[in-house]
């Protein structure tokens, strides 16, 4: 019989367990509950990484409810000032100086927990970094302790290899759907398929100077493209190939220079899904970005029909968002280290966060700031992906037009090979980024 996942937080409710301890001797702000530590990496919440975690993930709103213990990113915006002022940042440097003083890396041996805890410390340090002029004291004391942590974290690049397929254990649980169910659209479902270099599904890769998903891009994970139609490779592949020999541009502008979408691209049929796929880079001992194969996130969407215009439109302002379902998995902590379903779970219609990727920069979670709160997780898909078709596709003005010469004409066909060029260019262009140059300058300074 197959059985689904339940939701983040049903999981999250059913796993962790919270106590009361802080890090460090300060007590807390008054009107605020003391923040608690997610048993994630420990069973004793107490336990150093987890105090540390939590004073870096864990977030308070003004009632007093804890959000972000087993967020996939941090709860922190470009406008945040958590971690930076008053007693969180005083909080923070407590935890990381115990951590650090007390060479608390040795503590746990897990690889797998290593690199989990490695990849969250620095998602904290890239944040803290994308500002260098505002608070820059308390930003570096922060910046520098973080990329010690992350230092002391980090495996052997034979360890970074020895990672596992988390896609692949999601797949040999057997606990998800294997399909997409027309009669029960909201159903969660993973294929099983995905990654078969003869399967139905291809990597789109663009072949150029910057990642093929370069509005997901951070450095710290790749972006995998799929695409499948319902015929399967052969047409898949075909249907690519039509769209990349075609004189037509995805964009076209209109007698006043607007940008707008070009309706007249051949269409993918109804039945057609979009995946995309984000898998962990990490550092190793030796301060080099590696790929792996951990799974944090799959995203899925299914075209049941397909929309068509009558004229050109403006960009992202299509109707055609009843057009598909959205679907979408993603790593827990907890799950991930218990060996259950490669650490995935399925998020459903409803499931509630607050949004990080794509926002005005404003904390959710700042008293002074009336904002939208909680979204449905599911529903911001669409802000994005609401046009017709392939016209949804935003990687599609990637991957449409590869470059001239051998890279541009590299085979779809070749999944591996597209794997390898989406994790190359991503460690490429994050290296030339501005936050990487200061990790690893501190690396370089921090005694050991």
């Amino acid at each position: 019989m197959m059985r689904l996942s339940v939701s983040p937080g049903l999981a999250l409710l059913a796993i962790l367990a919270f106590a009361a301890a802080l890090c460090g001797a300060h007590p807390s702000p008054a009107g605020q509950h003391p923040l608690a530590a997610p048993a994630i990496f420990d069973s004793d919440p107490n336990h150093i990484w987890n105090r540390t975690y939590g004073c870096l993930f864990v977030r308070q709103a003004a009632d007093g409810t804890s959000y972000g213990a087993d967020a996939l990113d941090p709860l922190l915006w470009y406008e945040t000032r958590h971690l930076l002022t008053g007693e969180s940042h005083r909080r923070a440097l407590a935890c990381l100086d115990e951590f650090l003083r007390s060479h608390a890396e040795r503590k746990v041996q897990d690889p797998l927990k290593r690199a989990i805890f490695q990849r969250d410390l620095w998602a904290v340090f890239d944040w803290a970094a994308a500002i260098s002029d505002e608070l820059p004291q308390e930003r570096r004391e922060l910046e520098s302790r973080l990329a010690q942590a992350t230092r002391r974290l980090a495996l052997t690049p034979e360890q970074v290899r020895a990672l596992p397929d988390t896609y692949a254990a999601a797949v040999a649980a057997q606990q998800f759907a294997a399909g997409y169910d027309p009669h029960n659209p909201r159903q969660p479902f993973l294929p099983p398929d995905l990654f078969r270099s003869d399967g139905p599904w291809v990597c789109l890769s663009a072949h150029l100077d910057e990642p093929t998903a370069i509005a997901h891009f951070s450095g710290r994970s790749r972006f995998l493209v799929f695409l499948r139609l319902p015929e399967g490779r052969d047409a898949t592949l075909a249907y690519v190939h039509k769209l990349r020999s075609s004189s037509m541009t995805p964009m076209v502008r209109d007698a006043k220079g607007m940008e707008l979408l070009n309706l007249a691209l051949p269409q993918f049929p109804a039945g057609t899904e979009v995946a995309l796929v984000r898998q962990a880079i990490l550092l190793d001992t030796e301060g080099k970005l590696l790929p792996t194969a951990l799974t944090e996130s799959v995203q899925l969407r299914v075209y049941h029909a397909v929309t068509h215009g009558s004229a050109y439109i403006h960009y992202i302002n299509g109707p055609s968002s009843h057009d598909q379902d959205f679907f979408e998995f993603r790593m827990s902590r907890p799950e991930l280290f218990a060996g259950r379903n490669g650490g995935l779970v399925a998020v459903y219609p409803g499931d509630l966060e607050f949004a990080t990727f794509a926002t005005h920069g404003m904390d959710e979670l700042d008293p002074k700031q009336r904002l939208a709160g909680q979204t449905d997780i599911l529903l911001r898909c669409v802000g994005c992906h609401s046009d017709s078709g392939i016209h949804s596709v935003q990687s599609r003005l990637q991957w449409m037009k590869p470059p001239q010469g051998a890279a541009g004409q590299m085979s779809l066909d070749a999944l591996d090979h597209s794997i390898q060029w989406e994790s190359g260019i991503t460690i490429a262009h994050k290296q030339h980024e501005a936050d990487f140059s200061l990790l690893q300058s501190l690396w370089r300074t921090e005694p050991n």
